[in-house]
């Protein structure tokens, strides 16, 4: 008797590979529970389209219907695709962990357990900072360093 897989055993295997790959794809695809939108990114890199919104708008869909203008308030931040927002768009808050990024394309490569948002809120968790923000939080700091200084001769 030759060892030879019939069509019934061929079939099972693919139907159960297309349930695993529909079960992974589910996962990276649904935003989990009071999920920010940088932490559903994070977790969704290898869905990351190079350009466009399609993430956000998954995203968006499922846990901020509300938030229409999503698109063009991050475009207000400078940030205009998935991508971008997870490379320029977004900082680590370094008081509580500091991101590995790759360094090839300055995406983050894994987060800690998002720390959760109200539902409806596109802001990100306390692990994340907009870039922007930042920024003026490092000015007003240095401002603030440097009117702490005497400048007396």
């Amino acid at each position: 008797m030759d060892d030879f897989s019939g069509p019934d055993e061929v079939g099972a295997a693919e139907a159960e590979m297309d349930l695993q790959f529909r079960r992974l794809t589910s996962y990276l695809m649904t935003p989990h529970y009071n999920e920010c939108l940088v932490c559903f990114l994070v977790r969704a890199v290898p869905m990351l389209e190079p350009v466009g919104f399609a993430m956000t708008r998954i995203f968006r869909d499922s846990n901020a219907p509300r938030a229409t203008g999503i698109g063009a308030r991050l475009g207000q931040l400078g940030i205009h695709s998935d991508a971008h927002l997870l490379q320029w768009g977004v900082v680590t808050d370094e008081g509580i962990w500091e991101v590995p990024r790759c360094p090839d394309c300055g995406i983050p490569e894994g987060a800690p357990p998002c720390r959760g948002v109200r539902k409806g809120s596109t802001q990100p968790c306390e692990l994340w900072i907009w870039r922007k923000h930042a920024l003026s939080r490092r000015f007003e700091d240095e401002t603030d360093r440097l009117d702490g200084l005497d400048w007396r001769y």
